[in-house]
């Protein structure tokens, strides 16, 4: 019986310029060159959600903070009810993005706009973006080899590669012999 999903809504508390730059590990304007989208789910039973995670590819022009490359990936949520960003491909953004292990994420309380809007930080100067392509958005990404398992098929894969090593580590204890040097033995043995 199936039992459709619960409505999401995004909801931003107001934050100034200065508030989401200072929040922020990247801020960046650049133009959105490929959204891709990885949903959960494999064959049939493949389905999209407001929350399945997407990737957008920049094209960066300019780097007002952190280390931003000239094509860039960043980690959103695939729709805006989940709080993803939502960016046009062709149009050029003013991206505010918090740095997750090696990855850039950004959503639509950050801060991230249309580019014709002025960055409000009067002591930031823009430079250029950092030679070559930070790919690698999502895990497995998109460009790589997505198998499109779901959580409960990886997690019995998992399961069935752990099991013998227990079951192993189970024997080799049970044939240890017991008590040896404890004193917890039968003296008449």
């Amino acid at each position: 019986m199936a039992t459709p999903g619960r409505a999401c809504a995004c909801s931003c508390a107001a934050m100034t310029d200065q508030e989401a730059y200072a929040r922020a590990d990247a801020v960046f304007t650049g133009r959105l060159v490929e959204r891709q989208v990885q949903s959960r789910g494999w064959g049939p039973w493949k389905r999209h959600g407001s929350g399945d995670p997407a990737t957008l590819v920049f094209e960066v022009s300019a780097v007002n903070k952190g280390k931003v490359s000239r094509r860039q990936d960043l980690v959103t949520a695939s729709n805006g009810a989940s709080c993803g960003l939502e960016a046009d491909e062709g149009s050029e953004y003013l991206v505010f993005a918090q740095r997750d292990g090696g990855v850039l994420r950004a959503d639509l309380c950050g801060g991230t706009r249309s580019a014709g809007e002025h960055l409000a930080v009067p002591t930031v100067s823009a430079r250029p973006p950092i030679p070559g392509d930070a790919t690698g958005g999502l895990a497995p990404s998109p460009r790589g080899t997505d198998d499109g398992l779901p959580v409960a098929g990886r997690v019995a894969i998992a399961a069935g590669l752990t099991a013998p090593i227990i079951v192993v580590l189970l024997l080799v204890r049970r044939r240890r012999p017991h008590g040896r040097g404890s004193g917890s033995g039968d003296a008449g043995d």
